[in-house]
């Protein structure tokens, strides 16, 4: 599994560029911290309150049934030699798919993107996102590792830190700061040239999933290591 590690946080930096993206392009909306999303859903007050309700309750509804989806997709999965591929083949390829239909679209409507096209951008993403936090949950043989978030990653790492359990920290610490790394990258580029926005998220997934499928598993004992000759009954004369 320390073979994918290098995926984790290309994920990581993807998602901080996707969650940037869509928040100054999306009408200010996350698609992989629905933490954001519930509290923007709950500010009343705000201006432009409908349209950043009707935007972030799109994605948090999208994000949770993808989710559970995922899940569901991948239910005892973590067993076996072929687990990890099929994971990445199940989740990561298909979340590819639906950042490769949100750069379509915000190709032709990146200005003046009328509601219900901007909640179909958000739902593609949402769910793309959705798809990358349970493959990081499946491949990740460290404790607290979100790609899509890091609440829990930095409560993890406080926690072994005080602790003094040092197993997984420099790994939790490239995946927290991946994601700001990658909202930055995002936000230049996004004033450097709005139209291209989502582009930078779909190449790190594209580049984490190839990183991931070159990970070659670690040998079983049957591929081509000396097996230990079984004991003989007791007594039954030696061979």
């Amino acid at each position: 599994m320390r073979r994918l590690h290098p995926a984790l946080v290309l994920l990581s930096f993807g998602a901080g560029a996707a969650d940037a993206f869509a928040f100054l392009a999306l009408n200010g909306t996350f698609t992989a911290n629905m933490t954001g999303n519930l509290v923007l859903a709950a500010m009343f007050t705000k201006p432009g309150f409908e349209k950043t309700f009707i935007c972030a309750v799109v994605a948090i509804a999208v994000f949770a049934v993808v989710l559970y989806s995922g899940f569901r997709l991948t239910k005892g999965s973590g067993h076996g030699p072929d687990s990890p591929r099929y994971v990445m083949t199940v989740l990561l390829i298909p979340s590819l798919v639906a950042q490769l239909v949100v750069i379509v679209v915000w190709l032709f409507i990146w200005k003046d993107a009328p509601l219900a096209v901007v909640c179909v951008v958000i739902a593609f993403s949402a769910a793309a996102l959705a798809l990358q936090t349970v493959a990081a949950k499946k491949l990740s043989d460290v404790d607290g590792i979100t790609t899509t978030y890091v609440t829990g990653t930095l409560t993890t790492t406080m926690q072994a830190l005080a602790e003094r359990k040092d197993s997984g920290q420099g790994m939790r610490v490239l995946s927290i700061l991946a994601l700001p790394a990658g909202a930055v990258a995002a936000t230049a580029l996004y004033q450097l040239a709005g139209w291209c926005g989502p582009m930078l998220p779909f190449v790190v997934t594209a580049v984490a999933t190839l990183v991931a499928f070159s990970a070659r598993p670690a040998a079983s004992p049957s591929s081509g290591a000396p097996q230990a000759e079984a004991p003989s009954p007791r007594g039954a004369p030696g061979v």
